[in-house]
């Protein structure tokens, strides 16, 4: 996704028989990953993951889509509890396109970098704002879809400057909290320590190729091997 799009600009991302289709990279696919990047960085190692990610998903056949949440004019949960009635959010900005794109793919890659052991403010605004989708199934007792969607996968790619395991823990529970709530399954979890820097994950001897491998398991609906806390330094 170019940088500095708004809610206008954002296609909505289509299925077969449903308007907006044709968004994605490649019309012919079937099988439909988005990848939301979750960092403040333009080009930072999780955006490198993220990419690498979707290309091995891409090579495999399936139509991507790489959506920076830094690039969203989105404001954050103001919690007036209005989705507990109307079953959907009512603030107006670039949130409700992306939910339309949660709903519409079939898998999901989500990437973000570690801050103070959570996920980016980003990330975070990104993922409260789907707090209408907890009302909508939990309050009003309403599916999150007219028909069954069995299969929808996510996978959790991280980056973390500091060396300690359990700063990926309450990130861990976020995401998982999300996919829970977006209905898709745990699929797996790339995470690095010891990467800071613009361009660390890059001297990597394995997370570029690990990102690949994961993105064309995904689309080829192959189990992903997980990378725990992986350091470019240990």
């Amino acid at each position: 996704m170019r940088e500095g799009a708004t809610a206008k600009s954002l296609p909505v991302a289509g299925r077969p028989g449903r308007p907006g289709a044709g968004c994605w990279e490649s019309p012919v696919a079937t099988v439909h990953i988005l990848g939301i990047a979750g960092s403040p960085r333009k080009g930072g190692n999780t955006d490198t993951l993220l990419r690498e990610a979707l290309r091995g998903a891409a090579d495999a056949g399936a139509a991507t889509e790489f959506l920076a949440a830094r690039s969203l004019r989105m404001r954050p949960c103001i919690e007036c509890d209005r989705c507990q009635t109307a079953g959907r959010c009512v603030v107006q900005d670039d949130a409700l396109a992306v939910h339309e794109k949660l709903l519409a793919t079939d898998h999901l890659i989500f990437a973000t970098p570690i801050f103070f052991a959570a996920v980016s403010a980003q990330a975070k605004t990104l993922i409260d704002r789907c707090q209408c989708f907890w009302s909508l199934k939990y309050v009003l007792k309403r599916p999150l879809f007219d028909q069954p969607r069995p299969g929808r996968k996510g996978l959790w790619l991280a980056c973390c400057g500091f060396d300690k395991r359990w700063m990926f823990d309450g990130p861990r529970r976020t995401m998982k909290a999300l996919f829970n709530v977006l209905e898709f399954e745990w699929a797996g979890e790339l995470c690095y320590k010891h990467i800071d820097a613009q361009g660390d994950i890059e001297k990597h001897p394995t997370a570029l190729a690990d990102a690949y491998a994961a993105g064309r398991a995904l689309a080829t609906g192959h189990p992903i091997r997980s990378t725990s806390c992986q350091s470019s330094t240990s």
